[in-house]
């Protein structure tokens, strides 16, 4: 099936000192995306309708509904009207485990939040794994280097002016995989699912967001296996926690001073 467009055109007035004119704007695509395991609703999440694939793999291993790419069979995408539902097969172990951990949704996810819908404060402070100890150090003008080149690997940015993106960049500094989607614990899903897909090291590079940090993000990337994450703005206290908890190291760039702060973790050095 061919997926929705990402992007809508719309007319818009744009006012400014040259007085006002009529333009087209490219203004991305948002929509209810239903997350179905074994023939049982999971979670709604509202995104863009792209790299689905990616979505419904990234989104079940950073969400610990399975533990290896390999447990996520026949992701099927099924339109319906006014929304997508990915039906999914996971192993009948993993099935129970949901029931058990109590983590079913109540059925709706903004795009901007990715807490929307539990049905327990508990169930959104998971536990966590403990990152093992890294060899990895990584210079942080690496990390300079990918938040400069990141917005040049965003087309869907380039187009609409609003996505997040979400990267995986190797210990050389490379980006080597983006996604992109309204909503920024999406894009963080759609890269690790391509990444994993991929065969990408998880233990040698760092995941790159083009947003804020928030607890959940951390907890993703620990799920993930994620040692190493950066962002384009600071993390909230919460999420500094979640990652000293979870062992992984957690930084921030400053594109105002041209600076790299470091908040957990000592993979990065001068």
């Amino acid at each position: 099936m061919a997926e929705q467009s990402a992007n809508q055109q719309i007319q818009a007035l744009r006012l400014g000192p040259k007085g006002q004119q009529d333009i087209d704007w490219c203004a991305p695509t948002e929509v209810p995306i239903g997350m179905v395991y074994n023939q049982t609703p999971h979670a709604v999440m509202m995104a863009t309708p792209e790299d689905l694939h990616d979505f419904a793999l990234g989104f079940a291993l950073s969400e610990g509904v399975i533990n290896h790419a390999s447990e996520l069979e026949n992701v099927t995408i099924h339109p319906l009207k006014g929304g997508i539902e990915l039906h999914m097969c996971i192993p009948d172990k993993r099935a129970e485990r949901l029931k058990l951990h109590g983590q079913h949704r109540a059925h709706f996810g903004r795009a901007g939040c990715g807490l929307c819908g539990m049905d327990r404060l508990e169930d959104a402070i998971r536990p966590l794994p403990q990152l093992p100890d890294t060899d990895l150090r990584l210079p942080y003008a690496l990390a300079g280097k990918a938040a400069s080149t990141l917005a040049e690997a965003q087309p869907l940015r380039r187009a609409n002016k609003s996505v997040h993106g979400a990267a995986w960049v190797d210990g050389g500094g490379q980006i080597m995989m983006v996604r992109e989607d309204i909503g920024r614990h999406n894009a963080l899903d759609k890269m690790i699912g391509a990444s994993a897909k991929q065969g990408m090291d998880f233990g040698n590079g760092f995941a790159l967001l083009s947003s804020r940090c928030t607890f959940e993000l951390a907890q993703k990337c620990a799920l993930a296996g994620i040692h190493a994450l950066l962002t384009l703005s600071a993390p909230s206290a919460s999420a500094i926690d979640t990652a000293k908890r979870a062992n992984l190291a957690l930084a921030s760039w400053d594109r105002r001073t041209g600076s790299l702060v470091v908040f957990s973790g000592d993979v990065w050095t001068t």
